[in-house]
Order: structure tokens, then C-alpha cells, then sequence
């Protein structure tokens, strides 16, 4: 799975690429936010969910490897790719909740530097993990339209 990892999640690269450079550029800080705490309380539970939910698929897929879904993600080539992608993404949503965590702790007026720095892994762990999550919904699209030919 390793291999061509990088090449598999270039769209999630590049966007999180791009959200790095625009954080830095509009310099985002908690007061750029209008209702920050809501904002950042609401990433705070989804990427708690989203981590769960894919844990959650990552351990139930295999377990049905009679399946006609996982036979069918087999005769696409994407089986391995699924777990892969899953994988990456639990990862993104987990570091995205930890650093909403921690972005909680600042005031909604702060505008530091280390604040800035929170708010910037804050957005591209957010873009990364949202992009890699419809890189999975497309998968199983994929598979659904094979299932119903």
C-alpha cells in the first residue's frame, strides 16, 4: 500500500498545499473567524465522527470479504486503494481533531503567531482530510454504478 501512495493522493496533496498558501497569505487567525468557537467546535465534532466512522469501515470491510461489494471492489482494482485511502484519511481527520483541540484553547481575538500556525495546520489537515473523503465517496460511486450493471 505504501507504494505510489504519493501519486494515489496528489489532488490531496495539492489542496492542501493550496490552503497552506492561502492561510499564510490572508495570515488566519482566530479573529478572522466571525463566530471562531462555534466554527472551530463544529470541526471539532465532525472530524471526531469522521475518525470513527472510518475506523469503523476500516476494520468492517475486511471482515466481509464474502461480500459482493468487496468482490466487487476486487474485480475494480480498488480494494487495497479503499483501505489505503481510509487509512489516510482517519489519520487526517484524527490530527485535525487534535489540533481543533488545541485551537479551542485560544481566544477568538488572538491574532500571534502561534495561533496563525494552529489556524494554518488547522485548515490544510481540514482541506487534506475533506478532499481524501471524496476520493472515497468516488470509489464507492464507482462501485455502486458497477453493482447496478
Amino acid at each position: 500500500m505504501k507504494k505510489g501512495r504519493i501519486k494515489r493522493n496528489r489532488l490531496v496533496i495539492l489542496s492542501g498545499m493550496l490552503s497552506f498558501f492561502f492561510a499564510i497569505s490572508e495570515y488566519v487567525t482566530p479573529e478572522y473567524f466571525i463566530n471562531y468557537i462555534d466554527v472551530i467546535s463544529a470541526a471539532f465534532s465532525f472530524s471526531a465522527l469522521a475518525t470513527a466512522l472510518f475506523l469503523s469501515a476500516f476494520s468492517i470491510i475486511p471482515a466481509f470479504s464474502n461480500s459482493k461489494m468487496v468482490n466487487i471492489l476486487q474485480d475494480l482494482g480498488t480494494d487495497k486503494k479503499i483501505m489505503d485511502r481510509l487509512l489516510v484519511a482517519t489519520t487526517l481527520f484524527f490530527i485535525n481533531s487534535t489540533i481543533s483541540f488545541v485551537a479551542l484553547l485560544f481566544d477568538s481575538n488572538d491574532n500571534g503567531i502561534l495561533s496563525h500556525i494552529i489556524i494554518t495546520a488547522w485548515i490544510v489537515t481540514l482541506v487534506m482530510s475533506l478532499t481524501s473523503t471524496f476520493y472515497i465517496i468516488s470509489i464507492l460511486f464507482k462501485t455502486f454504478d458497477y453493482l447496478n450493471d
